[in-house]
């Protein structure tokens, strides 16, 4: 592996509660360097915190069950604390950690491409926001530009830089460059020192144009970048912030988003309920169309770090060996380690000790013991003394309660001698987990131990183990998805034309990589989730990186390139499928992603059976993953419109919940008032899409309608056929023909007919004039001659002939005259029926014709 791939960036700052209106270990080292500057903060979330923010005009962030998120300086919080404004506050420690081509093929992703294999639509994540928090990004690389050169990357949050461009609110830290800025050119920020961001970001969404190689899983998805800075206290918070902002930007261009996270902690409480896991598990639930992927860690072949005891009433102990390195975190000669459990199993005394080793193990001195429950919230102090007085070492014990979790840190110092074990002891009832290693800097858990002939006591010994070996905080929540590490490929050639590795290791390709780090988590979740392709995977690399030569053995051969590994590379496998699923179903949420990927991931021979504590729930298959959701819509309804509204609806297998169609109306239904091509995107209860055909909606004519006359006591109109007289609204029963007689009492009238595709025609509404006599009403009589017509047609009529119009059914005119003739030539008038209008000096006569 290349030096890059596990690359580890440290800070440290504990998390104790010391006395009231006093700091937390740490938060002297902040002020000292920061205490000007703006940094993460978490406070609880009660009212009186809440009305001295409202007081100071202090925003919040965000506001989670328990904790307020807000943006301050350590000067502020130093303040606060001393006027005893504030209580607590969290303060972690967290050392950051950073945590492919050939997986397009493994996790079946070309299909998904190409719209293959049973899918009607191809899936390239176009339409959705991959975030990626990491070291940054060369956004200059050809993988990340269009067909157009311009850049796919929408923001890029520095959260290290404090001018140079606009400080991102509500944050207050660190400067964003935006799309226009970053095409000009102007965007100072790039990753210089690493390749892990760009290679992150090119398995997730490189599209390959640099030489048509080693195309990321969603090549057309926009793309955000927060390069973090691991240097920053409550860095977790940080990580938080950023997964705000990036979906903050995507509701505001209205588009689906995932966010991969290559990097996290190996210590914290493991258990997915510290600030920034609540404040992204909030943001999850929040709304639909928002995705977390996280690598699940590197540690899977550190050793045994991690203890689960599980105590009763004989004194249980764990043994601990001084780490005498002087490049360790806090020196040399030094014991700390990190215990977690729930408040509800923190019933328990605790107390140290130190015993000699092989071959007499024997104890020589201990600690009183302490109550959990009398050693909440503070810091203490003990000495080990040995049975002639001497002091062996000094410790420090830092308890608090984040949420609903115990949290107890243990460092020992001026430490008499090198050779002893150290012990943790406990007694009474409850559980607990602890952390350290030497690996990180921290200290060895003795795992070889004597027999019980030898030291008796060793039969109560808590054993180390090789479990919850992931990293902490948003990894362990059952709402973020945690992926392991699989081998990706044997080999490849590299920029050298050698071929890597000379020497093959015999990790077949899909089996786990022995580093990938194994769950539960501390609440006993199933992590991973997933294990996906990350060793020797080929991604996107620096400018810089390819044009030096000393890097051409971990370059490919096409020279775009780099090989990087571990869950980091696997994580944005992940991610990047997640982005083609929310572009097929961008109303899905993470629960929706997360059930679909564990249902369709598949085992082998190398995972198992599944879950496992390894392998999680298996591999992710891309296409069975979108087939799953597959679903058909059609639409049935009207596919006429006369003059009234119609309506279209949405049948299919599988429930709707909605669906948006073309005229811009939402839901299964739909109303149209016009003819026009319809279509509609279908979603079903998951939000998944489907796109109808569509469907043409042509406008039927109703018959034509000629208005009432009357002559005495007869109305009549014309039409073709389904005469249907009303009065006063109302249909007059058997009143079907096309004249009506009228009789006391009057009203009002109207006459309406139907054709055959139910298209309605009436005309307005008509009021008679009564007491008018048949002998002074007007002569109606018209005689039209011949009709059938084939050439010349007489009209005879009682008055004066001013004009002569010729409409077919439709109303559209095909002939007119100005004219007094009584005979008219219709030679050029098309065969079919026609309504005729003979306009006279005191009336307007209709009738039918047709034409031969």
């Amino acid at each position: 592996m290349i030096r890059f791939i596990f690359l580890l960036h440290f800070f440290f700052f504990c998390p104790f509660f010391l006395l009231h209106g006093q700091h937390k270990l740490g938060f002297k080292e902040i002020l000292s360097t920061s205490g000007g500057n703006t940094i993460a903060l978490a406070l609880p979330n009660d009212s009186s915190i809440i009305s001295l923010l409202q007081k100071e005009n202090i925003p919040i962030k965000y506001k989670t069950p328990n904790w307020l998120h807000i943006s301050q300086t350590p000067t502020w919080l130093d303040s606060k604390v001393k006027s005893n404004e504030i209580s607590t506050y969290y303060l972690e420690v967290a050392p950051p950690v950073s945590l492919s081509d050939t997986a397009l093929v493994r996790h079946h992703v070309l299909p998904v491409h190409l719209g293959t294999n049973g899918l009607s639509s191809a899936y390239t994540g176009k339409g959705v926001i991959i975030g990626i928090v990491d070291q940054g990004l060369d956004w200059q690389h050809p993988d990340f530009k269009d067909s157009l050169g311009n850049t796919r990357v929408l923001r890029y949050w520095d959260q290290s830089l404090s001018t140079g461009s606009a400080i991102p609110q509500p944050y207050n830290y660190g400067i964003v460059w935006n799309q226009n800025a970053i095409n000009a050119g102007l965007c100072t920020s790039t990753e210089n020192t690493t390749a892990h961001g760009t290679t992150v970001s090119g398995i997730a969404a490189g599209n390959g144009r640099a030489n048509g190689t080693n195309t990321g899983m969603a090549p057309e998805a926009n793309i955000i970048v927060v390069e973090t800075n691991f240097s920053s206290p409550n860095w977790t918070l940080t990580v938080a912030d950023a997964v705000d902002y990036i979906f903050k930007v995507a509701d505001s261009l209205g588009m689906p988003a995932v966010v991969n996270l290559s990097l996290g902690s190996y210590l914290g409480s493991h258990d997915g309920n510290d600030p920034a896991s609540e404040m992204i598990e909030s943001l999850l639930d929040e709304k639909e169309g928002r995705i977390v992927v996280s690598a699940a860690g590197n540690s899977g072949n550190q050793g045994k770090y991690h203890v689960h005891g599980e105590i009763n009433q004989d004194t249980s102990f764990v043994w601990f060996q001084n780490n005498p390195s002087p490049t360790a975190y806090f020196g040399a000669n030094h014991i700390y380690f990190d215990l977690w459990t729930d408040t509800s199993n923190a019933d328990f005394n605790f107390a140290y000790g130190a015993d000699t080793p092989a071959p007499s193990y024997s104890l020589r001195g201990e600690t009183a013991f302490r109550s959990v429950s009398a050693s909440l919230n503070g810091l203490f102090h003990d000495t080990i003394y040995s049975n002639n007085g001497n002091r062996i070492a000094i410790i420090e014990t830092y308890t608090e309660v984040v949420g609903g979790a115990f949290h107890l840190e243990s460092y020992f110092s001026q430490i008499d001698s090198v050779n002893y074990l150290f012990r943790f002891m406990t007694t009474g009832s409850g559980k607990y987990d602890l952390w350290s290693g030497a690996w990180m800097g921290l200290n060895t858990i003795v795992s070889q131990v004597p027999s019980v002939n030898q030291f008796p006591s060793i039969s109560f010994y808590h054993h180390p183990d090789t479990l919850q070996t992931i990293v902490s905080s948003w990894n362990c929540s059952e709402k973020v998805i945690s992926v392991g590490n699989v081998r990706n490929r044997v080999g490849h050639i590299d920029a050298n034309g050698n071929t890597y590795p000379s020497v093959y290791d015999g990790t077949p390709p899909g089996k786990l990589s022995i580093n990938s780090s194994k769950g539960p988590s501390r609440k006993l979740v199933t992590k991973p989730d997933v294990c996906a392709s990350g060793d020797v995977a080929l991604g996107s690399a620096p400018l810089w990186f390819l044009a030096n030569p000393a890097n051409n053995a971990a370059i490919d051969s096409g020279g775009w390139h780099a090989r990087n590994g571990g869950t980091s590379m696997a994580s944005p496998v992940v991610a990047g499928i997640a982005a083609l699923y929310l572009e097929k179903c961008p109303k899905a949420r993470y629960s929706d992603f997360k059930s679909d990927l564990i249902s369709t991931a598949f085992s082998d021979n190398y995972s198992g059976s599944v879950p496992n504590n390894a392998y999680g729930y298996g591999k992710p298959h891309a296409l069975n993953l979108m087939l799953l959701n597959s679903f058909d819509a059609t639409i049935v309804g009207d596919d006429t419109l006369c003059t009234n509204t119609g309506l279209l609806s949405l049948q299919s297998t599988v429930p709707l919940s909605t669906a948006d169609w073309s005229n811009g109306n939402q839901g299964v239904n739909n109303t149209i008032n016009e003819v026009g091509e319809y279509y509609a995107i279908a979603y079903n209860a998951q939000g998944c899409a489907f796109h109808t055909d569509t469907f043409s909606v042509i406008q039927l004519d109703p018959l034509p309608m000629l208005p009432i006359v009357q002559s005495g006591n007869t109305l009549a109109t014309l039409s073709l056929t389904n005469y249907q007289w009303t009065m006063n609204g109302t249909d007059i029963p058997g009143a079907t023909s096309s004249t009506l007689e009228i009789a006391p009492p009057y009203g009002i009238y109207t006459c309406y007919c139907t054709n055959d595709a139910g298209c309605i025609s009436e005309t307005d509404p008509y009021s008679p004039v009564v007491g008018l006599s048949t002998l002074n009403a007007p002569d109606l009589t018209l005689a039209i001659f011949p009709n059938p017509v084939e050439g010349t047609l007489t009209i005879q009529v009682n008055s004066n002939i001013l004009a002569v119009r010729i409409t077919d059914l439709s109303g559209r005119e095909v002939l007119y005259r100005s004219t007094s003739a009584s005979e008219i030539d219709v030679h050029d008038v098309q065969q079919g029926n026609y309504i005729i209008e003979v306009h006279t000096t005191d009336h307007v006569y209709y009738s039918k014709i047709m034409k031969l």
